[in-house]
């Protein structure tokens, strides 16, 4: 049973929407939000890079404050990433991820309405709690929104809430500035991370892809994952420092990808030592 926690001001129980269920407080470099989704058998979250960081110590927490350790998987760019969480026979796992449709209509008439809507997320003590908001502001891949009532404590560790309107997920918060709420759109999020996702994906096996044979080292100039296949969504095999070498096998033809012992490593994040 989840334990109750404040939302919109009242004390709730069991009976919450799959939006709440699946929210987790994820602790990396800083203190965040996420959303977790399965895949394969394996489970998920959903959150923002810059709460990640460099993953030492990841951690996931539900409502429950049951803790489930993780591991950073990819950065998706845009401040948006996927961590691998081993919640089995710790945590359930979130099933009941929104339709991928676009969310046009909905978010202009929000905007120009000026609708309210709440921010959800798991507090640090367990349960949960949503802030309203009032939204303001909409492009292709963002929605902005604003308090209701100003309260400075609905901006800490805010990254990665999930925002709602009428109860249904249409963003995940990623920063505040000057009183504003920016969110990542649900649907510009179901087409950034659908593919990772997607069931039985068409990716060309690395034995069969074209390589050129190269020879050498590269140096790692970020802290970079050495993949099984040449991949952002392929397992980390290992891991390489900021200034760790490796040496260099080939380059797969047309993809921005080194083949190293091993695995592979992407381009943009190595260089000639």
């Amino acid at each position: 049973m989840l334990r109750a926690g404040l939302i919109g001001g009242l004390l709730i129980g069991i009976s919450l929407p799959l939006a709440a269920q699946q929210q987790v407080l994820v602790k990396g470099v800083e203190q965040g939000q996420g959303t977790l989704r399965a895949r394969g058998g394996e489970c998920f979250a959903i959150t923002p890079q810059h709460v990640v960081g460099l993953g030492m110590g990841l951690s996931v927490i539900n409502a429950e404050r049951i803790r489930a350790p993780a591991e950073p998987l990819t950065d998706f760019g845009d401040d948006i990433a996927v961590i691998r969480v081993a919640a089995e026979g710790r945590m359930p796992c979130g099933m009941g991820w929104p339709l991928n449709e676009s969310l046009d209509d909905l978010l202009r008439q929000a905007v120009n309405r000026g609708r309210e809507g709440v921010i959800l997320r798991v507090r640090d003590t367990g349960g949960l709690e949503s802030h309203a908001v009032r939204f303001s502001a909409l492009d292709d891949r963002y929605v902005e929104v604003s308090l209701l009532t100003p309260n400075n404590e609905a901006f800490k560790g805010v990254s990665g809430s999930r925002l709602l309107l009428e109860g249904r997920p249409v963003g995940m918060v990623l920063s505040t500035e000057m009183g504003a709420i920016r969110a990542y759109r649900q649907d510009a999020l179901n087409q950034r991370i659908g593919e990772f996702f997607a069931v039985g994906g068409t990716r060309l096996p690395s034995s069969t892809l074209p390589l050129e044979p190269r020879r050498g080292q590269v140096m790692a100039t970020a802290r970079t994952a050495v993949r099984e296949e040449p991949s952002p969504w392929s397992p980390a095999v290992r891991w390489l420092e900021v200034g760790q070498s490796v040496e260099l096998r080939a380059k797969v033809k047309s993809r921005p990808w080194w083949q190293v012992p091993g695995g592979y490593v992407r381009v943009r994040d190595t260089t000639s030592p």
